[in-house]
This record gives structure tokens, C-alpha cells and sequence, in this order.
């Protein structure tokens, strides 16, 4: 039997499981095993099965954030960030399907949650939602989006978007991921864009 050298370790490891049995189905000694060690070493960590999902849920969302500043924090154009954005976070969810809709549920429903888990989780979606608003805001000031967008609110629906695909993508159907990104990105920013002006057609104006 081998030792659990940090929390982190043990969070990765149950994400692991997490993903291949999903939440119902894995048991606290599955996750043991997976680490091998003896099911009461987890308890020296964890309180229970259900606090124990709930850092995995963290350690996602840390996941896509950082995934996600790193595009924030490139030269490339805002379009091309949103799409890199859009595809990153589906590409995430397609290797965690079954755990994927956890992610941005309510915190609330987890069983013996702490006002202080409720705070962190909420804490860290909004986190990545200014991410998003980040690229919007951006693609404003380069005058790429429409003024005025609001940016918050087009974060919120872009999440709320992504994360909806993990409910009913599957892996052997008619899609693949980065075609299904491709549709959402041309459909965001068709609908966000700046109006297009056509250097070429003569003015209207007189005088």
C-alpha cells in the first residue's frame, strides 16, 4: 500500500473515477483502489464520498479557467479567441461526459455542503465567466463586436451554452466536437459582430 502524498493527488485521482463510473456508481473503496491505498486514508482527507466530488468539481473548473486565460492572454484575434475558447471547453466536457453536467449545477443540492464550499464554488464560475467576458470586452474595444454588447450577459450564455452540449453530445453520434464548436461559434458571433462596412460602396452622403 503506497501513502496519499497530497490532496491534490487524491482530487485526480477520484476525477479519474469520477469520470469513467460517474458519481452514483463509484464507491469511496473504488477510489482507494485507484490510489491504492486503504479506504479510511481517504477519510483522513475527505469527509465523504459527496465532499470529495465536490473538490473534483473545483479541480474542472480551475481546469477550463486556466485553459481559458491562457487564450485571453494570447495575441490572437477576439473571433478566433472566442472559437479557441468555445472549443476548449467542449473538448474538456467530451473526455468527462458523465461528470461534465455537475460542473455548473446548483452547489446547493450536494449533501453536507458548508456555506464556505457554496461561496467557493460560486466563486470560481464566475471566475471563468469573466474569462469569457474578457474576449467580448476586448472584441469591443477592437471594434469587432458591437458596442454596447453586453458583456456579462453574452458570458453568461456562452457557459450556459458550452455546458449544455455535455447533456446531449455523444461520442458515436453525428457530430464531432469541433464541429459542434464551429456551429456554436458561428452562431454567437454572427449575432455579436460588429456590422460589417463595405469600404467599396459609395457613400450616400452629400455635400
Amino acid at each position: 500500500m503506497t501513502k496519499i502524498r497530497s490532496r491534490q493527488q487524491l482530487v485526480e485521482a477520484a476525477a479519474e473515477v469520477f469520470a469513467d463510473k460517474g458519481y452514483a456508481a463509484t464507491r469511496i473503496e473504488d477510489i482507494a483502489a485507484a490510489l491504492g491505498v486503504m479506504q479510511g486514508s481517504l477519510y483522513y482527507h475527505v469527509g465523504s464520498k459527496a465532499a470529495l466530488h465536490r473538490l473534483v468539481v473545483l479541480h474542472h473548473l480551475r481546469l477550463l479557467t486556466a485553459g481559458l486565460d491562457a487564450i485571453v492572454a494570447s495575441s490572437a484575434e477576439p473571433a478566433q479567441k472566442l472559437r479557441s475558447a468555445i472549443l476548449g471547453h467542449l473538448a474538456h466536457a467530451e473526455q468527462h461526459l458523465i461528470e461534465a453536467p455537475d460542473w455548473f449545477s446548483d452547489p446547493t443540492r450536494s449533501a453536507d455542503i458548508t456555506e464556505d464550499e457554496i461561496a467557493e464554488h460560486r466563486e470560481a464560475v464566475l471566475r471563468y465567466r469573466a474569462g469569457w467576458a474578457a474576449i467580448v470586452e476586448e472584441g469591443m474595444a477592437r471594434g469587432e463586436i458591437a458596442a454596447g454588447t453586453d458583456a456579462t450577459a453574452v458570458a453568461i450564455s456562452l457557459v450556459s451554452m458550452c455546458d449544455y452540449v455535455s447533456y446531449w453530445f455523444r461520442r458515436d453520434g453525428a457530430r464531432r466536437i469541433e464541429e459542434v464548436a464551429a456551429l456554436q461559434h458561428e452562431i454567437v458571433w454572427s449575432g455579436i459582430s460588429a456590422p460589417r462596412v463595405d469600404a467599396d460602396r459609395p457613400s450616400t452622403s452629400r455635400g
